[in-house]
């Protein structure tokens, strides 16, 4: 029946649908109108609600504006298309609407009613007058800084709301599923992807919108808050800098990235961005859950100090960080204060204690001016010293010059002489300093080469006293010198010699110790690392046959996609695997294609025969370049028949190890049934067992099962 409203009186009348498109009188103010052209025309009823206009349509469905007839309200009321008439489809338009019902906040899209009229299912949600951000991301390329804070802020109160309530974890956090009222309410819509926390299983679907998928989401592993956190900071990348922080053809790629890559920095795209809101996108999205912020509420508060610094006017940001309709956090706004009211009167403590004193104003005057004094002085007499010393040269080489005259004489040389030495020495004696006793030991020299020179020619005659005297001067001071160099400078000398040999010969000790450490320890490493790799061969081929006994289980029952699945998830989770799980992955493909020759008209697989299988395959794909023993194999291996498999195709290894697998997966469970006191085998692992080529795993297989249940009795 199609039902629609009297545009007159609003009367509500029912007609049959193969009217529709035709005109009819209203039993109530008998006026002719026409009957609405299609099920959700304008003035069609469904359930309590009348269509008034279209407003937009999805994947999932298509969005009315529509008026509650008992509480006369305008509601947005969205109707699950037939293509998702599914019983997955239809479970998630469900838990979309169990979800948004339970919840109330003002920044949460609330869930009237649900129900299913006519083969359609729909659910009432609440009316917002505005857009969604991806339409505004789309017209407008970037959001300004504050107001996306401002959005982000809005949305993880939403979030933080519904995990604090009920453990909901959102896993679908995106521009599309955002709502920007007239009003600038940012209203988080479309729980259909919501799933509590404890309702996590191993098995279940990975879902979501991949480019602001998290990490730990692509994996299937569980999640938290910071899952919703992780896509959230890819919205506000988005908002911040117009564009999406990964970009790929493919999922896998695009999944990589997410797991590996770091996106470009957001003060590229946006110079002069504050370096307060760079950190806070990276941060939300960092790689690992641990190193985000630990749950909403830690993000909150980071928003709210840094819309502090970024708002235009601070009195634009809410004075109330709303976590839930019952509680109002007003902590952090009056901690805000208290620190900064503390911090004024520390600054204004500080500038009264650094006024300086009056000593203080007068040491600062007297301080740089006895500096200046100090410096002065010391310069002067370094001048002075210098002046004297060149004075002092010159004087020797003055005399010199009168010691090697013979004509100056030796009455005038010797009061030369006295004259330098008084100045050099001073009135308390020679002076003790090498410089003075250079001098004096320099001028005694000159002298006695004077007296030499006039010596008697026959050698008849004496040297004078003065003479004698200057000779004895030199000899005492080459006697200092050579005592000097004797009792210090060569015992000296000796001790830094041996003390150099000790360190030398310790160095080179070390140097042969650490050569001996580090050959030992290269061999360590190397032996370890050896160690390493055989481990983890060891672990890839155990977990490779489980992959085999998963994928086996999938093929025979032609699961196809969930295969696709599980192998795509692998090379996730294990970089090592990628070479195999991608020649498993063509395999898989080429078995659905093979399949695909019969999943049309149901053929029972065990009833087809090979020139049926051959003649099947040929008239669907035509010639492929596959010869006929590859695909009577594909075939064999989808009934599970890997004893044909691998005599059609002995050079493929894989199948002996799927073979091998399986057998290893048989004993497993045989014990099982045996430790739970199981007399009988089930025929299913006998016929199982008869299918399997004769390999050594499988034969040591078939012995031990034959051991549990001797001689295979089967189980009726």
């Amino acid at each position: 029946m199609l039902r629609f409203a009297c545009p007159f009186c609003h009367f509500q009348i029912s007609v049959e649908e193969s009217d529709a498109g035709g005109r009819i009188m209203c039993p109530a103010c008998s006026k002719t109108v026409a009957i609405p052209a299609t099920r959700f025309d304008n003035g069609c009823i469904i359930g309590d609600f009348i269509i008034q206009s279209r407003i937009g349509a999805g994947a999932a469905g298509t969005v009315y504006l529509a008026q509650q007839i008992s509480l006369e309200r305008e509601v947005a009321l969205k109707v699950l298309s037939h293509k998702k008439m599914t019983e997955k489809g239809v479970t998630t338009f469900l838990n979309e609407a169990r979800a948004a019902a339970k919840l109330s906040h003002v920044n949460l899209v609330q869930s009237y009613a649900v129900g299913e009229e006519d083969g359609y299912s729909y659910m009432a949600m609440t009316y917002i007058k505005g857009e969604t951000l991806k339409s505004r991301l789309k017209r407008e390329k970037r959001i300004p800084i504050d107001e996306a804070l401002h959005i982000v802020q809005q949305v993880a109160e939403a979030l933080c709301y519904a995990w604090n309530e009920s453990r909901l974890i959102h896993r679908d956090v995106k521009p599309d599923n955002i709502m920007l009222t007239d009003d600038g309410i940012a209203k988080l819509t479309d729980l259909g992807l919501a799933m509590n926390q404890k309702d996590w299983s191993e098995d279940m679907d990975i879902s979501g919108s991949p480019s602001y998928m998290s990490p730990e989401q692509f994996a299937g592993e569980p999640l938290d808050t910071r899952s919703d956190i992780y896509s959230l900071g890819v919205t506000l990348y988005q908002m911040i800098t117009g564009s999406l922080p990964f970009r790929a053809i493919s999922i896998s790629t695009l999944a990589r990235q997410h797991f590996n890559q770091k996106p470009e920095p957001p003060e590229h795209f946006v110079p002069g961005l504050p370096s307060t809101v760079s950190v806070l996108i990276k941060k939300m999205m960092a790689k690992k859950p641990s190193k985000r912020y630990a749950d909403m509420e830690e993000l909150l508060d980071a928003i709210w100090r840094l819309r502090q610094i970024t708002a235009p006017n601070r009195n634009l940001v809410p004075d109330v960080h709303t976590i839930s309709i019952r509680r109002l956090n007003y902590g952090i706004q009056t901690e805000y204060v208290n620190n900064k009211r503390r911090q004024e009167r520390i600054q204004r403590k500080q500038r009264d204690t650094n006024k300086p004193s009056m000593l203080s104003r007068v040491m600062l005057v007297v301080f740089p001016i006895a500096l200046i004094a100090v410096v002065a002085l010391y310069l002067f007499s370094d001048i002075r010293r210098r002046s004297l010393e060149r004075s002092m040269f010159s004087g020797i080489d003055a005399f010199e010059r009168l010691a090697a005259n013979p004509d100056i004489p030796m009455e005038r040389l010797n009061a030369e002489a006295a004259v330098r030495i008084a100045e050099f020495t001073g009135k308390d004696g020679v002076r003790s300093d090498r410089i003075s006793r250079y001098v004096l030991s320099h001028i005694n020299y000159l002298l006695s080469l004077r007296t030499d020179r006039e010596k008697p020619a026959d050698g008849s005659g004496s040297a004078s006293a003065e003479s004698t005297a200057v000779l004895e001067n030199q000899i005492s001071l080459l006697n200092d010198e050579i005592a000097n160099l004797k009792t210090i400078v060569v015992p000296r000398l000796k001790e830094e010699i041996d003390a150099a040999i000790k360190d030398g010969e310790s160095y080179h000790s070390d140097l042969i110790s650490a050569q001996h450490d580090l050959v030992k320890s290269r061999a360590d490493y190397n032996a370890l690392s050896k160690t390493r790799e055989e481990e983890l061969a060891v672990s890839d081929e155990q977990k490779i046959n489980n992959l085999r006994q998963r994928l086996h289980q999938l093929v025979v029952t032609q699961r196809f996609s969930l295969a696709r699945q599980m192998l795509t998830t692998e090379q996730l989770r294990s970089p090592r695997l990628e070479e195999w799980s991608t020649e498993m992955m063509k395999r898989i493909d080429f078995l659905d294609r093979v399949y695909a020759v019969f999943a049309a008209d149901d053929t029972d697989l065990e009833t087809v025969t090979e020139d049926e299988a051959k003649a099947a395959y040929a008239a669907l794909y035509g010639d492929d370049g596959r010869s006929a023993e590859t695909i009577l194999c594909a075939f064999e291996v989808l009934r599970g028949d890997y004893d044909k498999a691998a005599k059609l195709r002995p050079e493929d290894p894989e199948i002996t190890a799927t073979a091998d697998a399986v057998a290893e997966e048989l004993v497993a469970a045989a014990r099982i049934l045996h430790t739970m006191g199981e007399k009988k085998l089930p025929a299913m692992f006998a016929n199982t067992m008869a299918r399997l080529p004769k390999t050594p795993q499988t034969t040591a297989a078939a012995s031990t099962i034959n051991i549990l249940f001797a001689g295979f009795p089967q189980k009726n």
